[in-house]
């Protein structure tokens, strides 16, 4: 069997257990968490954040792949001293979210790839924690020229190393489908990428399309937002392409992160259990009830997640 690599090192593949696709450890916007650390009281945020992983565990989760990038406020020392307290898998990223750094607008997409490719390597910063994923992301209005430059230098890291590709799209938009047509013309395995934020859609032919390219599609961002569709209507669409037989592709997750806590302000109190849950106690049920079989939801928890972060068939 196959290993993993987590933020407490690589894992026989066959204990990863449930895992979630597309979440977030801990998230700093415009890198905040960095620049300004004075502001966050980080025992407050290391103990939320130990709590909502272990209500995670103990729900079920096994493995949790966090797709926080540099410019997301990366910081894999901490998601490595959470995930060992809260005795959780978590596989981390390398590649870069929509804020993408200056320094990388004129980069050519090998050196992008060798950085891409040291963090998988040799490891992240100054640790030797090393990524089991690369991330990257396109939003409104498409791939940017920049853009392009990290999708290219994301592919041609996983053509060296065999790393999979998670990306985040503009489903509404049909963003996918400019991010595989990229990975095509580089020469990407296409069972190497996942294409996230699928289920921001409702429109089954087009993720169908994506799927018939060899891709996996993450159906995330449960239980949705004002102006996204609902989880409900995230359920329709997966069991819509579980009934045209893609269950062997598609992977579930939330896209969420517990914020880190401001100093002087009290985090809310728990309402119900960790939203790292949410898929586990309220869509599978539901998923169940329409008639789902028991073991597609196997598949896509469990299956899924471990052939695309293995590249085993």
């Amino acid at each position: 069997m196959a290993t993993v690599q987590t933020v407490l090192g690589p894992v026989d593949a066959s204990t990863l257990g449930v895992t979630l696709s597309h979440e977030h450890i801990l998230v700093g916007m415009g890198e905040d968490n960095h620049h300004y650390p004075w502001r966050f009281d980080w025992d407050a945020t290391r103990a939320n954040t130990i709590r909502e992983l272990r209500e995670a565990r103990e729900g079920g989760i096994g493995t949790i792949i966090d797709l926080t990038t540099p410019d997301l406020g990366r910081d894999v020392a901490f998601v490595r001293d959470v995930a060992r307290e809260a005795g959780i898998n978590v596989v981390v990223a390398t590649g870069i979210w929509r804020d993408i750094p200056r320094s990388f607008w004129t980069r050519d997409p090998d050196e992008i790839a060798d950085i891409f490719v040291h963090e998988i390597e040799t490891g992240i910063g100054t640790t030797d924690i090393r990524a089991g994923v690369i991330k990257v992301a396109n939003d409104m209005g498409g791939v940017t020229p920049e853009a392009e430059r990290i999708l290219r230098g994301a592919a041609r890291a996983c053509k060296r190393t065999g790393i999979p590709i998670s990306t985040h799209q503009w489903a509404p938009e049909e963003v996918g489908w400019q991010q595989v047509q990229i990975f095509e013309d580089e020469g990407v395995q296409m069972d190497r990428v996942a294409i996230g934020h699928s289920a921001d859609t409702t429109d089954v032919d087009y993720l169908e399309r994506l799927l018939q390219r060899g891709v996996f599609l993450s159906m995330d961002r449960y239980p949705g937002a004002p102006g996204r569709p609902s989880w409900e209507q995230r359920n329709a669409t997966v069991k819509a392409l579980i009934d045209r037989g893609w269950a062997s592709r598609l992977m579930l997750g939330h896209d969420y992160a517990p914020m880190p806590i401001v100093r002087g302000q009290q985090p809310p109190p728990p309402q119900g259990p960790t939203r790292y849950l949410f898929v586990s106690t309220v869509a599978v049920p539901a998923l169940l009830r329409d008639g789902v079989p028991q073991d597609a939801i196997d598949t896509m928890l469990r299956d899924v997640p471990r052939r695309f972060l293995t590249g085993e068939a």
